[in-house]
C-alpha cells in the first residue's frame, strides 16, 4: 500500500524511527569522527538531538503536520548537543517553517521542505564546510526533488533518497583533507544517512531493522597523529532565555571569540555552539542580551585524549552493574568503562576488583539495583580511589542516568542527586514468570503466570501481552513518549518485536523500541520516557 501523503502522526513515526537507527548505530558514529575535532562523541550528539525531537514530536502527533513539526523543531533546539546536533536542529526548523501551514504534504513538498531545510543550516554557519553533513543533506535533498516530479509513494521516494546520500556520503573524503588522511567518511554525514535509512526501514513490509550501509572503522586505528584538536578546545553550548536580540546580532558578537560557531533559533530563545579557548568571556559577552541557561563546556582535548589516543589518564571512569550481556553493551556504549555482572547480586570483592580495574582515581558506581547499594557502599570505603556511589535503583534508572551524566559535563564528581531526578523521571517496570504459587495481599498468583512489577505493585495476566498492556496503561501510556522493551529470559528478538508491535497498535500515541538486554531473571524490562 503506497504512502502518498505525510501528516503529523506519519511525521512523529519518522523521526521516531530515525532517531532508532541513530541510537543503534551511535557508537560507529563515534568511532567514525573527525571533523571538526577528533573528540569521538558525533553519535551520541546527533542521537540525543533528535531523541529530543523525536520525544517532543510524540506529545503531539495527533496534531497536524505544521504543529508537530514545529514541535520536533523546538525539542531539538533544546537538546541540540556538537556541531552536528545543532545543524540537525537547524534542518529541522527549515523544515518546519516550510511545513508551517500545513496539514499534511505529498512527496513533492517534502522535497522542497528538505531542500529549505538544508539551506537553513547552511545559513546558520558562518563558514559552511563541504564534505560534510551539509554535502550528504544536499544531494539527499535534491534527489528527493527529482524523484519527487514522477514518485508519489513516501517509501519509494526514500529509498532512491538513502542511495543519494550514501553516495555523497562516500565522496565526503575527497573534499575533506582530514577525512582522508583518517581514512573514514564523515562521521556527520553518516549520521544522516542513518537517520534516512531509519525511516526508510520502518515500512510495514520490512523485517530486518538493520543498516545496508555499515561503517565499522578500529578506533585506535582512525585518527591520524596529526589530528589534534588544537586551539579553542572548549566546546560551549547554551541557550539564551529570553532573548532581546536575533541570531546575527549574537553571532556578530561571538565570531571572533572562536570558531565552529553556530546560532539558531529566533527571540526570545537562542541555541548557541562554539568551539573556544575563552568560555567564560562567551557567556559574559551575551549576558547584556538574555539569561544564559543550559550551559555545557566540554573539553575535547582531554576528551580526544581520553576516547582514542591514550589508553591509561582517565579522568573519571564508570563502573555499571548490568544484569546481562545486552545491558552490558548498552552500559558500555553510554561510558562504562567497566561492568560487573549482575545476575546475582555482586559481593563488596567483586565490587571492589571492579573498582581497581578503572584507569582513573576518581569512579562513578552505578549500582543498578537496589540490593547492591550497600555492598557498593562497603566498597567504596575499602578502595583507594575516590568513588561516589550512585545508587540507581535498576538497570533502567540505570540506563537513563548514563544519558544524563552524558549532558552533565566533564565534572570529575558531578552532582548524583541531578543525575537520580533525570533517572527517576524514566518509569520502569519488570516482567517474569512466576516460579511457584503465591499470594501477594489479597492477589493469588499461579506458578508460570505472566507478572509485572511497578513501583512495588504487582500485576498479572494470562499472557505477557496482556499483562504488559495493563503495565503500559498503568504507568500512563496511553499519554504517549517513547517506550523501550529489554528482552531477556526465554524471549527472542522475534517475540520482541511482534510485542512491540501489539503496543503500537494499543498506544498508538506510543513510539516503542526494543534491545536485547540479556538478563536471566525477567522476560523483559520496561522503560516508559515521557
Amino acid at each position: 500500500m503506497d504512502v502518498t501523503a505525510l501528516d503529523g502522526r506519519a511525521f512523529a513515526k519518522f523521526i521516531a524511527a530515525g532517531s532508532y537507527f541513530l541510537k543503534k548505530y551511535r557508537g560507529v558514529l563515534n568511532d567514525l569522527n573527525v571533523f571538526p575535532v577528533p573528540d569521538g562523541d558525533t553519535g551520541t550528539n546527533m542521537f540525543l538531538t533528535v531523541r529530543s525531537a523525536s520525544l517532543a514530536a510524540a506529545k503531539c502527533a495527533n496534531a497536524p503536520l505544521s504543529e508537530v513539526a514545529a514541535a520536533a523543531a523546538e525539542g531539538s533546539l533544546m537538546g541540540a548537543r556538537g556541531n552536528s546536533g545543532v545543524i540537525v536542529s537547524q534542518m529541522l526548523r527549515g523544515f518546519a517553517h516550510h511545513v508551517r501551514h500545513r496539514r499534511e504534504i505529498d512527496t513533492f513538498v517534502f522535497a522542497t521542505a528538505l531542500r529549505e531545510s538544508v539551506a537553513a543550516a547552511r545559513q546558520a554557519l558562518l563558514r559552511p564546510v563541504e564534505g560534510t553533513i551539509l554535502s550528504v543533506a544536499d544531494a539527499a535533498a535534491e534527489a528527493a526533488y527529482r524523484l519527487a516530479l514522477h514518485e508519489r509513494d513516501f517509501y519509494r521516494l526514500l529509498t532512491g533518497v538513502v542511495r543519494a546520500a550514501n553516495e555523497a556520503l562516500d565522496r565526503t573524503p575527497e573534499q575533506l583533507a582530514a577525512l582522508k588522511e583518517a581514512g573514514v567518511v564523515d562521521a556527520g554525514g553518516a549520521g544522516f544517512v542513518y537517520f534516512l535509512e531509519g525511516i526508510s526501514s520502518f515500512r510495514p513490509d520490512v523485517k530486518v531493522r538493520a543498516t545496508a550501509f555499515p561503517r565499522r572503522p578500529t578506533k585506535k586505528s582512525v585518527f591520524a597523529g596529526t589530528q589534534q584538536v588544537g586551539e579553542n578546545k572548549f566546546c560551549t553550548e547554551f541557550i539564551l532565555e529570553r532573548a532581546t536580540v536575533g541570531v546575527h546580532d549574537v553571532r556578530a558578537t561571538l565570531e571572533k571569540l572562536g570558531e565552529s560557531l553556530l546560532v539558531i533559533g529566533e527571540i526570545p530563545r537562542i541555541k548557541v555552539h562554539i568551539h573556544t579557548d575563552v568560555p567564560q568571556r562567551v557567556t559574559e559577552s551575551v549576558e547584556r542580551f538574555g539569561t544564559v541557561t543550559h550551559l555545557k563546556i566540554d573539553d575535547m582535548e582531554r576528551q580526544h585524549h581520553v576516547l582514542v589516543v591514550d589508553s591509561a589518564p582517565h579522568a573519571r571512569a564508570i563502573v555499571a552493574v548490568v544484569p546481562g550481556e545486552g545491558f552490558e553493551a548498552i552500559a558500555r556504549e553510554l561510558g562504562a568503562e567497566v561492568t560487573v555482572p549482575g545476575a546475582v547480586n555482586p559481593s563488596v570483592r567483586d565490587l571492589l576488583l571492579a573498582i581497581t580495574k578503572t584507569l582513573s582515581d576518581d569512579v562513578l558506581l552505578f549500582v543498578n539495583d537496589k540490593n547492591v547499594e550497600l555492598a557498593a557502599r562497603e566498597a567504596a570505603s575499602r578502595s583507594d580511589k575516590r568513588v561516589v556511589v550512585v545508587p540507581t535503583r535498576n538497570i533502567v534508572a540505570g540506563i537513563a542516568g548514563l544519558f544524563a551524566l552524558r549532558s552533565l559535563g566533564d565534572a570529575t564528581t558531578p552532582p548524583v542527586e541531578r543525575i537520580l531526578v533525570e533517572a527517576a523521571r524514566v518509569r520502569a517496570a519488570q516482567v517474569f514468570f512466576a516460579g511457584k504459587d503465591a499470594m501477594h495481599g489479597a492477589l493469588r498468583i499461579a506458578r508460570g503466570r505472566p507478572v509485572a512489577a511497578l513501583d512495588g505493585e504487582l500485576l498479572v495476566a494470562e499472557s505477557i501481552s496482556e499483562v504488559l498492556r495493563d503495565v503500559v496503561q498503568a504507568m500512563g501510556g496511553e499519554r504517549g513518549g517513547l517506550l523501550t522493551l529489554y528482552y531477556g529470559g526465554t524471549q527472542r528478538e522475534r517475540d520482541a518485536k511482534v510485542l512491540a508491535d501489539a503496543m503500537s497498535e494499543a498506544f498508538p500515541n506510543l513510539d516503542v523500541e526494543y534491545y536485547y538486554g540479556g538478563m536471566s531473571n525477567a522476560e523483559y524490562w520496561i522503560a516508559l520516557d515521557e
